[in-house]
């Protein structure tokens, strides 16, 4: 009983610090979209050059949440990511000091190594100490603090603290939290203990065969169909994210002609939205499904986008359509990137399987994407740029009925419906 409670307590611990941990992740790597109507005319930079600086660290991004996701499989989650935090911390600061364009570009590669990292062995780590049962509410509530902290408090954050400081020493202020976290986590995380013969998910949709014949490899998750149906996925969720969250700024400002203070108010919606979903479209999908809430998740999402576009310029309408449309989008990312994935394979691929459709997602709709959306945008309009984010979501929906369902509590009742429905009841 007492170890019982020592083990819950823990689960809950490691999921706090982790959260925590996550939403810095997200304010450090997004900070700088809100500062490009600050950057930009310092640097001279065009749409283009600016979806760069973004590309740039998805790509850095992507090799690491794959290499470093399987190198964590190996060695323990502890050992990769308090380093890794520490190292994105001080990069964050870094970026404050960069006196060039190029200087820049070199400073957010680096701080992408260090983020990448973060989140597949976070993200292996909360699904490890997990009750099956909670496993979705858990990675939820991990993942929500991304458009929680990185959007919603992001937004309002570096506008505000621009208008007081400055663009450069926001970078600074927003590096500082991460490096605290670090210190905690060093002292209160227990290291993984892993290994491929006794480390298999407790998972119905995982055979005896697989989980005697488990090995381990850095491309051993992607013979699962799950993790590359979600790699699929990946890449055009991220096309939503990071065009829209990479342009949606400069479109207020310069194609709606709010001013900074208001777009950040209204980009806040997002962030806000985000945060609810992922722990209400993550818990709700213990229930009805993992399928079933991508699919009607990812569609509400393309539309929320689409009225974003076209709904005028009043602020508050404008908040409220990103809330609830954020909703929707959020909840998609824990499910698919993190619930499908480790849920599909044995626990010694966890890692790998997580990191996997992350590098995919990253390569394509945050590395590839953006810079395709500035170059539209430079040429067409940024109204153009928003049509890329709706219809990646629609996409990704028609994608999402080729998944094998993963819920535990789904798979339990339907095997209990199977159970019962072959039961003799003539005699």
């Amino acid at each position: 009983m007492t170890n019982n409670k020592n083990s819950k307590a823990y689960e809950w611990k490691l999921v706090i610090l982790l959260t925590i941990l996550w939403g810095t992740v997200g304010l450090d790597r997004l900070a700088i979209v809100y500062l490009f109507p600050m950057i930009m005319p310092e640097f001279n930079l065009n749409n283009a050059q600016a979806g760069a600086l973004t590309s740039v660290l998805a790509m850095t991004w992507a090799v690491s949440t794959w290499g470093l996701g399987n190198i964590s499989d190996r060695v323990g989650r502890k050992k990769i990511l308090i380093p890794a935090t520490i190292f994105f911390s001080l990069m964050s600061w870094v970026s404050g000091i960069a006196k060039s364009y190029s200087g820049l570009m070199i400073v957010r590669g680096l701080l992408g190594i260090g983020e990448g990292g973060v989140f597949s062995t976070s993200v292996a780590a909360i699904s490890e100490v997990s009750t099956p049962s909670k496993r979705g509410l858990n990675l939820g509530i991990h993942q929500s603090s991304f458009p929680l902290v990185g959007i919603g408090l992001g937004a309002i954050i570096a506008t505000q603290l621009t208008a007081v400081f400055g663009w450069r020493l926001v970078f600074f202020i927003v590096g500082l939290p991460s490096l605290i976290i670090a210190i905690i986590l060093g002292i209160k995380m227990k290291e993984s203990k892993l290994s491929p013969k006794n480390s298999v998910q407790n998972n119905s949709i995982i055979n005896t065969q697989e989980q005697t014949e488990a090995k381990s490899g850095i491309f051993e998750a992607l013979k699962y169909r799950n993790v590359k149906l979600s790699s699929l996925v990946g890449c055009f969720y991220m096309t939503w994210l990071f065009v829209f969250t990479t342009f949606a700024m400069m479109f207020l400002t310069q194609v709606r002609g709010m001013s900074l203070a208001t777009a950040g108010f209204v980009m806040s919606g997002f962030g806000f939205g985000g945060c609810v979903g992922m722990i209400l479209i993550s818990g709700l999908s213990d229930y009805f499904g993992r399928r079933t809430m991508l699919i009607i998740s990812f569609f509400i999402n393309g539309i929320s986008v689409l009225l974003f576009t076209y709904s005028g310029t009043n602020a508050v309408v404008l908040f409220g359509i990103l809330f609830v449309g954020a909703i929707f989008a959020f909840g998609c990312a824990p499910i698919y990137m993190s619930l499908c994935t480790t849920e599909s394979v044995p626990k010694h691929l966890a890692g790998s399987s997580v990191g996997i459709p992350g590098a995919v997602g990253e390569v394509f709709g945050a590395m590839v994407m953006p810079i395709v959306a500035g170059i539209v945008a430079d040429n067409l309009g940024l109204t153009s740029t928003m049509m890329l984010a709706t219809i990646s979501p629609f996409i990704a929906a028609a994608v999402c009925f080729l998944y094998i369902e993963t819920s535990p509590r789904v798979l339990a009742k339907r095997n209990k419906a199977e159970n019962l429905s072959s039961l003799d009841f003539t005699n």
